[in-house]
């Protein structure tokens, strides 16, 4: 059987955006099913129109991290089928905030879910 989530536009889209070490690290548990992947660019208002994604990335240089926040009902992003329901990670597309700019839309590799317990993360 064929797992839908590790194949098409997940992976693809992780070959695609990542460098090297990433790559190196993310590519094994995707082929080895470690991890379970959707594709989450599509927002509930917007569709595929990925020039008015609402969905932010805003760097925090005290945690050295990016914080994703989508900020409302219609920046929900929405899965085609179950994808949403069976993933642990997503590839989620946002606008990237660093320092107050916009740098545009980009790809975050995000765990949504437990890989224990399948439970939502916090924050999630």
């Amino acid at each position: 059987m064929v797992n839908f989530m590790n194949t098409g536009m997940f992976r693809d889209s992780v070959e695609l955006f990542s460098n090297d070490e990433q790559l190196k690290k993310w590519l094994p548990k995707i082929t080895n099913y470690d991890i379970h992947g959707c594709y989450a660019q599509t927002e509930l208002g917007h569709g595929s129109d990925v020039q008015r994604l609402e969905t932010t990335a805003t760097f925090d240089p005290e945690t050295d991290e990016f914080v994703l926040n989508s900020p409302t009902p219609s920046s929900t992003k929405w899965w085609p089928g179950e994808l949403g329901r069976f993933a642990n990670y997503a590839l989620v597309f946002a606008k990237m905030i660093i320092d107050g700019n916009d740098y545009g839309i980009s790809p975050f590799l995000v765990q949504i879910r437990s890989l224990e317990t399948h439970k939502w993360m916090p924050g999630v």
